[in-house]
């Protein structure tokens, strides 16, 4: 029998998993799942601007740097967090990413030593079929926004959660097949559905944060659902967590 745990709020404690979904919808998973839509080579995620711009200094300047603090691209980066840019012309580059939230919730879920995927809306049945194939028990991580539960992120999760189900999860919604985390997930979903997804996600703080930015079609973006069948997965490299093309070997 299956086991799913939603871990709602970054803050909590990790439980037992086989394969981690992880969710910053808004907007660094959404942004990676772009990266190799668009033909991206390599990523790797790093929790410091200045561990980026030192690690540049030792990979070389193949290597760009790409991510946010505050919503905007940090002093001498190339590019920044939006998904849309990361979509096109991104073939064969490869980037250092750091951003405020998401990058440290993939690098926690890396350091329990079990497969970690970049999972967002625009992949969520991707997704699903990626960890059914991984183990029984699906540990789904939300960001959430400096250390706190975020809307978006729950929101996500219950999508993920859904389309486990219909990927064909034998599930009971209650405990030992379904934490505390995952209930709530699912109820969230049911109670808003996909037709009001997109009206929920912008009416989460981060959202809120990145209209007044002139990011609005960012979040629009963000809220498309099973777009692609991409499904970046972690992996090491030079002793690092990288994300990597499936076409392309990192050297």
């Amino acid at each position: 029998m299956e086991r799913i745990d939603v871990v709602l709020s970054p803050g909590e404690p990790l439980p037992p998993a086989d394969v981690w979904l992880v969710v910053d919808i808004l907007r660094a998973t959404t942004s990676i799942v772009a990266f190799f839509d668009g033909g991206g080579a390599l990523l790797t995620p790093l929790r410091t601007v200045e561990e980026a711009l030192e690690l540049r200094k030792i990979w070389g300047h193949r290597w760009l740097l790409a991510g946010e603090r505050g919503g905007v691209p940090p002093d001498g980066f190339h590019r920044g967090n939006s998904p849309r840019e990361m979509l096109s012309g991104s073939t064969g580059m490869r980037l250092l990413f750091t951003t405020t939230n998401g990058t440290e919730a993939l690098l926690r879920c890396a350091a329990t030593g079990h497969p970690v995927f970049a999972a967002c809306a625009r992949n969520a049945r991707a997704a699903a079929k990626e960890a059914l194939r991984r183990g029984k028990r699906i540990g789904i991580f939300c960001a959430g926004r400096h250390g706190r539960s975020a809307l978006d992120d729950a929101l996500c999760a219950g999508l993920l959660m859904r389309r486990l189900l219909e990927e064909g999860v034998r599930l009971e919604e209650r405990a030992p097949s379904c934490g505390d985390g995952a209930r709530m997930a699912l109820a969230l979903w049911r109670n808003l559905g996909e037709e009001r997804f997109h009206d929920v996600v912008k009416e989460a703080d981060h959202a809120e944060i990145l209209r007044r930015l002139g990011m609005e079609e960012d979040v629009r973006f963000c809220c498309d659902i099973d777009r692609t069948d991409i499904v970046p997965l972690l992996g090491m490299w030079k002793d690092r967590p990288v994300f990597s093309h499936p076409q392309e070997r990192a050297g």
